[in-house]
This record gives C-alpha cells, sequence and structure tokens, in this order.
C-alpha cells in the first residue's frame, strides 16, 4: 500500500498542497482536479522530483521512501508516466527498457525484445520503433503507447499515470482501458490523473481522490465521479 500522511509540497515559490492523507492499495484510483490544482505535482512528489520540497510522511508496504532517490523507488516497483513524455536523444525506446531491467544475458535480452517488438505491433507504433530514440520526434499519442509498453514491461506494483489518454485515438484508447483492466486484476494498484469521460467511466474505482483548493479529498464513493463530470468542483471549492 502507497500512503501519504500529513504531507507537505511547495515549489520555491510557494506551497501547493498541504494536510494530505491518502492510501492507495490495489485496485484502480482516480485522481482528478481543476487545472493547475496540483495533481501532477501530487504525482511528481511521491517519486521525489527534486522540482519539489516534501514534508511529512510516504511510505510503500511499509517502508518508509522519504530518504529515497527516485531510482530507488522506481526500484521498489513504483512507475510514473508523465503527462508531456520528455524526449532523449541517444538512448532508444527498447534501451530503456533493457537498463531498467538489468538485463545480462544475451538469451534474456532477446525474449524481450521479441516481446517489445510485439507490443508495439499491436499498438500500430512505427516498425523499427525499438530503436527509435526516446520521445524523439514522436506525436503525443505515440509517446503515450511508448509508457504502455513501459507499463507492460517493467510490470510495477504501483502504476501512477498522468493523463494517459492524451492524444491517443479511439482504438489506443481501448486498448489503454484493457490493458489496465488485465494489471488491476493482478492485484496492483492503479493510480489514473484524468478528466477524460470514457476513461474514468470504464472502472469500478476504490476512491476517487479530488485535488482542490490546496489540498485532497480522498473518499470510496463512487458517485464522486458522476458528481464532478456533472457538476464540476464547486463542491470542492
Amino acid at each position: 500500500m502507497l500512503v501519504l500522511q500529513d504531507v507537505t509540497i511547495a515549489s520555491e515559490e510557494k506551497e501547493i498542497l498541504n494536510n494530505v492523507n491518502l492510501e492507495f492499495g490495489p485496485g484502480i484510483h482516480f485522481i482528478v482536479g481543476p487545472n493547475g490544482a496540483g495533481k501532477s505535482t501530487l504525482a511528481h512528489a511521491v517519486m521525489s522530483n527534486p522540482s519539489y520540497k516534501t514534508e511529512g510522511g510516504i511510505s510503500f508496504d511499509n517502508q518508509d521512501l522519504t530518504e529515497l532517490a527516485t531510482w530507488e523507488r522506481a526500484q521498489l516497483g513504483i512507475f510514473l508516466s508523465f503527462q508531456n513524455p520528455t524526449p532523449i536523444e541517444g538512448l532508444s525506446n527498447f534501451r530503456l527498457i533493457k537498463e531498467a531491467l538489468a538485463m545480462g544475458s544475451t538469451s534474456s535480452i532477446m525474449d524481450k525484445l521479441s516481446g517489445f517488438r510485439g507490443l508495439a505491433r499491436d499498438l500500430n507504433l512505427p516498425e523499427g520503433w525499438d530503436k527509435k530514440e526516446l520521445n524523439v520526434q514522436a506525436s503525443g499519442g505515440e509517446k503515450k503507447k511508448n509508457e504502455l509498453i513501459q507499463l507492460s514491461m517493467l510490470d510495477p506494483q504501483v502504476a501512477i499515470l498522468d493523463e494517459p489518454d492524451s492524444g491517443l485515438d479511439v482504438d489506443a484508447i481501448n486498448d489503454l482501458i484493457e490493458q489496465l483492466q488485465q494489471f488491476a486484476a493482478e492485484d496492483k494498484t492503479i493510480i489514473i490523473i484524468s478528466h477524460y469521460e470514457k476513461l474514468l467511466k470504464s472502472f469500478v474505482p476504490t476512491t476517487v481522490t479530488v485535488v482542490a483548493n490546496g489540498t485532497t479529498h480522498q473518499t470510496t464513493d463512487i458517485t464522486t465521479v458522476d458528481r464532478v463530470l456533472a457538476d464540476g468542483f464547486k463542491d470542492f471549492a
């Protein structure tokens, strides 16, 4: 379980969120809120983004994450997809997977490469996608599909997905929903940040967290999604 207790998150200029108390166990969880409320900030704070100063307790499966670097949190099994993935020249799409999984033997590399190419083919990505530089000259939809491949191959315990639907066409949205349903069925934790109605209505969430007015409101009342979609966030002002 991922737990945030009495967490405050600030940038150099100002406090963004305070009094954050959240729990995310196995299942699908939604994070919703107005633009600029701090949803992405919350996700990045969980992964120890140095752009933010975080105070309070963050733990995963009873292990304190406070002093752990981003890569150490990732090694524990926490995955973060980005709202706008960054291009990295000189690093190929498959090399990222190879390094993250620390594959050594030729046989394991070839097995994973075959799996990577199969996933890329299923998502209708261009031929030779494994060799292309990470997110370089890629469309928004291609970047999001790339993260779906990463999610599948890295197989984390917790996946924090920041607007995973952004840039995807109808077919790719359906692929996304199917993959997330399979992932959740494996007793994993999925935290979805989204405004997209189809995505939000495709799952029965374990919790819904509204980020608004400098703090968070977590509930198990799934009708919160319908209220937000119908009336916005005025009830949380």
